[in-house]
């Protein structure tokens, strides 16, 4: 077996699982953002479906790919595994996990509460939403980063996990200030409709 041929696939295969993954979930965050302003309706709620099982097909190409390039470049020895590497293994697992959750209680949270815009539901639904979603960009952009950034393949741990800590508070930040604030556009909203 050619194991030059086998990584470049692998690359090949790993590029490909991270554009799948990280543009279908803008998509989909772009979609859901729309119940900011307008309740969604169930062929948007259709589509969101239809992105998280592209955006799992994206997790499984990652994985699968990861995992054979992590064998051919550390023989699945820890001693080889850079701060990078247990970066990127990391993130990946977030991901995954954020993934899973998404499906299992944030589409279906969503689903329940259509007919509403993200501000009328209770806050500890938005909330709970806004983690998810502020995971999930965070993990992508994180993943994005640890794969095209060659600067951060040099870093420290302690480097390198200040600096994906910065990006997942900014994530989770943001998310949690547009659930805390969605009630206040809502009213905004609807006191220029009627002015």
């Amino acid at each position: 077996m050619n194991l030059d041929l086998l990584n470049d696939a692998a690359r090949a295969v790993h590029l490909l699982g991270l554009a799948l993954g990280f543009g279908v979930a803008i998509m989909a965050d772009t979609l859901a953002a729309r119940s900011l302003t307008r309740p969604l309706d169930q062929h948007e709620f259709d589509d969101l479906h239809r992105y998280h099982r592209m955006v799992a097909v994206g997790l499984v190409f990652f994985w699968t790919s990861g995992l054979v390039l992590l064998w051919l470049r550390t023989g699945f020895q820890p001693d080889n595994f850079s701060p990078k590497l247990l970066a990127k293994l990391g993130v990946i697992g977030v991901l995954t996990v954020n993934a899973y959750l998404i499906g299992r209680i944030g589409l279906p949270t969503m689903q329940a509460w259509a007919g509403c815009r993200f501000g009328d539901l209770p806050f500890a639904h938005r909330a709970q939403l806004a983690v998810l979603a502020g995971v999930s960009g965070a993990s992508w952009i994180s993943a994005f980063a640890l794969g095209v950034f060659k600067g951060m393949k040099s870093l420290e741990w302690d480097v390198l996990s200040e600096v994906i800590g910065v990006i997942y508070v900014l994530g989770l930040g943001g998310a949690l200030l547009t659930a805390l604030i969605a009630p206040v556009l809502n009213f905004a909203m609807d006191r220029a409709r009627s002015a």
